[in-house]
């Protein structure tokens, strides 16, 4: 049996230009992704150069507290017991998300809001933190800035994270806002080496500077963030426009892409079943009725039968601006109850 060769190659003999073909055809080949690199490296410009500045986005005093690996922003405002809000870390969060509720929970108590690194206001993460780095920040800024025990209110997937720092006994109650704790289960043996390949090849090519960048550009884009903030942020759809503005302006700020990067890559993942079940922190978990995840509320509760649970009608992900009114109400109660 024989084999027809290429169309390139078969017409010409041994003697012929082959080489110069091959080399023409590779130099067409690599124009044409550097012409592809340089546009999205001009694409990539062009966002940064548009992107404006962040400022607070919360009444209070604002402040910056010098954190291990840099500063962290934070809001601080009201009298009384401390509670601590702790946003998610998907892209364009940012301690704006408590916005609605920052003055309502402050009439009783001293409530602060910080960015972790690489959000918002604050510095951009060092490369290579976990998710136990991550809960320091929030052990260390009670510990120095709130000085006393204080419950925490986390949303999202900061929840392993809140979990992670809970274990220092600085936080005397825990509120679980819509919680995720999806990071990916074990791949078995016989599956594990292809695993591992495929997060290898994904970490690398996220580490590509132009490549990498346009990938979290994607992530990140204002249609996928409105689109996010559509259908599974926000009930109330009149806030979508405005929400995911902030989340774009927020996503794109000089820095946000390693702590994004960390995120894709796994690196806020911790053991959360087990922090959680073994966890004798008082806590209430919170979820919108529609949210996406809402049917985990079972797991949370079986790990946990002494945790409360809210559900909040019409809201999805973010119940916190879907009902602000109702959400202060339902946490100061429980906050007065529960807490020292």
């Amino acid at each position: 049996m024989s084999f027809t060769r290429c169309s390139l190659f078969s017409r010409q003999s041994s003697s012929d230009h082959s080489p110069s073909l091959l080399f023409t055809g590779l130099r067409w080949t690599f124009g044409a992704i550097a012409l592809s690199l340089g546009a999205i490296a001009a694409v990539n410009t062009i966002i940064t150069a548009r992107t404006p500045p962040m400022g607070p986005r919360l009444n209070g005093l604002f402040g910056r507290y010098p954190a291990r690996y840099g500063d962290l922003a934070y809001a601080i405002g009201g009298e009384g017991p401390p509670i601590v809000l702790v946003h998610s870390l998907d892209p364009g969060q940012s301690s704006a998300s408590w916005r609605a509720v920052f003055d309502l929970l402050a009439d009783d108590f001293t409530v602060y809001a910080f960015d972790w690194q690489g959000y918002g206001l604050s510095d951009p993460n060092p490369e290579g933190l976990n998710a136990r780095e991550f809960g320091a920040q929030l052990r260390d800024f009670i510990r120095d800035i709130v000085g006393t025990k204080a419950t925490v209110i986390a949303h999202g997937s900061a929840a392993p994270l809140v979990l992670e720092a809970a274990e220092s006994g600085q936080i005397n109650g825990l509120i679980l806002v819509c919680p995720d704790g999806s990071a990916p289960d074990e791949p078995r043996q016989t599956e594990r080496a292809e695993f591992l390949a495929q997060k290898e090849i994904s970490d690398r090519l996220l580490e590509f500077p132009i490549i990498g960048t346009a990938v979290l550009n994607w992530w990140r884009s204002k249609p996928n963030l409105e689109r996010e903030a559509h259908e599974f942020a926000l009930w109330d759809k009149s806030q979508v426009e405005n929400e995911a503005r902030l989340w774009h302006v927020a996503a794109h700020q000089k820095g946000a892409q390693r702590a994004q990067k960390a995120l894709l890559k796994g690196r806020f993942a911790a053991p959360w079943r087990e922090l959680w079940k073994n966890s004798s922190t008082p806590a209430l978990l919170v979820w919108g009725r529609h949210a996406r995840g809402f049917e985990s509320a079972s797991e949370w509760g079986a790990l946990r039968p002494d945790a409360s649970l809210q559900v909040v009608e019409n809201a999805l992900l973010m119940p916190q601006l879907d009902a602000p009114q109702e959400f202060a109400g339902f946490v100061s109660e429980w906050v007065k109850k529960h807490t020292e």
